[in-house]
Order: C-alpha cells, then sequence, then structure tokens
C-alpha cells in the first residue's frame, strides 16, 4: 500500500492504545485515507479525552515538548524517497512541520483550506498579528497544490471542493418543523470557541424573550450557564442522536465572525431546518434557500426568528428545492485530487 503523509494542527490524544481526535471532519478524513493508504499521521498531542475514535491509520506522530526528541528523530529517519502530504489548515504547528519535511525529503505537498485564517488571526489576537499567518500562507501556498473549501479563501488557481458529512440517514424520516406552545427552539452546534461566536450569541440570547430557547452543541471552551432557557450539550458522537437533535429545534443558528463552507448548514437543511447567520458570513449563504442572513444584534435577530416562525410552511417548501453534498462525494473527490501525483 502507497505511503501518504497527513498533516493536522488537531490534538490527539490517546487511550487503551486507540487514538481520538477533536473534531468529526477530521475523524471523517482520516478514517477515509486510512482504508487508502498506510497512512502517517502528524498532529499536536491532546491531553484530555476527545470524541472522535480513528482508525487504520499506520502511525500517529503527536508534538509534545517533553518528548520533542523522539519527534525529530522520526524525521530524520524517513526514507528519502518521494513523499504525498497533505496538509489541512494554516497553522504555526503545521507549518513548522512542513518546514521539516521540506527540507529533509523530496515532497508534493497539497493544502486544504477549509476556513479564512486572517479573519480567524484578527478575531483572536488582534488585527496587528495578521503579518504573521500572512508570512505562512504566502509561503506554505508557493509549494502547495491547493485545495480550497470556498473560491474566496484562494484566489488563483486551486480545487474547489465543498465538505459534507451527510449520508444517507439524513435523507430519512425527516421530521416537520413544529412550534409547540409557541416556544421557540433554536440549536447552536460547534466549537465553543470565541471566533465561532459563540460568547456574541449568549450576550445577544439574554435579551430575546422568554417563549425563546437555546440549545449549544458541542466541545471547547466551557460555558457557564447563567440563564435557564439554555441547555448545554457535549458534542454527540452518534449520527442518528445528532439528528434527532436537529429535529428537535425550530432554527439552527451560526454566530461564527468567519468560515468558509460550514457542514452545520447542509445538516440542518438536510432536516428542513432553517438557518441564520450574522452579515459578517452572509457569504456563506451559496445560492441556498432558508439561510437568512441578519445583523449582530438583538433586535434584528427578534425581527428574522418571528418572520422564520410565521412563514414556517413556505419556508419548509423552499427548502426542499436545495441540491446538497454529500460525504461519499466529498471523500471520493479529496482522493482522486491526492491521489493523481
Amino acid at each position: 500500500m502507497k505511503e501518504f503523509y497527513l498533516i493536522i494542527n488537531e490534538k490527539i490524544s490517546s487511550k487503551n492504545k486507540s487514538f481520538f481526535c477533536e473534531n468529526k471532519d477530521i475523524q471523517t478524513i482520516i478514517n477515509y485515507l486510512a482504508i487508502k493508504f498506510k497512512l502517517f499521521i502528524f498532529s499536536r498531542h491532546g491531553s484530555s479525552e476527545n470524541p472522535f475514535k480513528i482508525y487504520n491509520y499506520h502511525k500517529v506522530i503527536n508534538y509534545r515538548f517533553i518528548k520533542i526528541f523522539y519527534f525529530l528523530f522520526f524525521f530524520f529517519n524517513l526514507n528519502k524517497k518521494k513523499k504525498n502530504i497533505l496538509i489541512i489548515s494554516i497553522t504555526p504547528f503545521n507549518f513548522i512541520t512542513f518546514l521539516i519535511f521540506k527540507f529533509i525529503s523530496d515532497c508534493k505537498f497539497y493544502l486544504y483550506l477549509r476556513s479564512n485564517g486572517y479573519e480567524e488571526y484578527e478575531n483572536i489576537i488582534g488585527k496587528k498579528y495578521i503579518w504573521i499567518y500572512d508570512y505562512m500562507f504566502k509561503y506554505i501556498t508557493k509549494y502547495c497544490e491547493v485545495i480550497s473549501c470556498h473560491k474566496r479563501l484562494y484566489k488563483k488557481k486551486c480545487h474547489i471542493l465543498y465538505p459534507s458529512e451527510l449520508s444517507l440517514n439524513w435523507e430519512k424520516n425527516v421530521k416537520k418543523n413544529r412550534y409547540k406552545n409557541n416556544i421557540i427552539n433554536i440549536t447552536y452546534v460547534g466549537r465553543f470557541k470565541i471566533e465561532k461566536g459563540i460568547y456574541s450569541l449568549l450576550n445577544i440570547f439574554s435579551e430575546l424573550s422568554e417563549n425563546t430557547r437555546l440549545t449549544l452543541i458541542g466541545n471547547g471552551d466551557f460555558i457557564k450557564k447563567t440563564n435557564h432557557r439554555i441547555r448545554v450539550i457535549n458534542f454527540v458522537n452518534n449520527e442518528t442522536k445528532l439528528i434527532k437533535l436537529y429535529d428537535l429545534s425550530n432554527i439552527i443558528i451560526l454566530p461564527s465572525f468567519t468560515e468558509a463552507h460550514p457542514k452545520v448548514i447542509d445538516e440542518a437543511l438536510s432536516r428542513m431546518r432553517p438557518v441564520i447567520v450574522f452579515d459578517d458570513i452572509k457569504y456563506v449563504i451559496n445560492k441556498r434557500y432558508g439561510v437568512f442572513s441578519v445583523k449582530r444584534n438583538s433586535e434584528e435577530l427578534i425581527k428574522v426568528i418571528n418572520f422564520i416562525k410565521e412563514n414556517n410552511q413556505l419556508i419548509s417548501h423552499r427548502l426542499k428545492k436545495n441540491k446538497l453534498p454529500k460525504k461519499e462525494v466529498f471523500l471520493k473527490n479529496l482522493y482522486k485530487i491526492i491521489s493523481a501525483a
């Protein structure tokens, strides 16, 4: 079986000789590529117990400061054969690992851009430090064949590939969107991080009416509940249970400050649930029916929530027109690109 190398910024933890990652989409990519290749995974070390188990990999090389010599020893004992390498996102860890490979071996690099690093850096550490990401971006893209999940992430020639977690199960037994007892159930699915707008959402939600409920599904930062109308659920590592949670919702909200092709939108639309995003990321709508963009304030949010509720039947009809990407197609196209060399 042909060797393949994967560089990810993911924190991978180990337990009972098994490895676990933080995010479902990374698990999906790893488990698929591990079937196709003799897969080596380079990642950061995670000390906490992550929810998503990875299978069939050949070797996981975790970076830990206390084991830095082991990490470097592995590199310098690599054979000199040409290596095919996929880098998922541009981060300091990924960039340094890329540089090590570049200078010690002959490599064919692929870079998969899943988000706008310029916007993420601005939201996390401030605008004056964007030059750090800019330098990494310009240098690494010179040596990589670029795959992007949105054309706005890379202006030059590249592969456009829409990620998806939609299996056939997402199309089965879709429940009608019903507002029971005049209650409006709003749900957020994703990571609890500042760049995802979770704290902005919590501030705005406190100003919404008593008949609104908010369910937060995900992992990341600790969320302190200060409102009886908010429920927090650890990320659900079960497709059937996750689908049921979507079905219990009336509206899905995505409060991120920056996104590329968020899969939660397709998941919501596949279950016939409308989605609200803020104007910061209105570009993600991408001609899909049932996605509404509003200004980031409570007054505008209340207006669109009421509009969606009052026009439930019409919106449900329009949602049926969406043609959504499928997980199987995404993975096959990714494999086709990275196996072409």
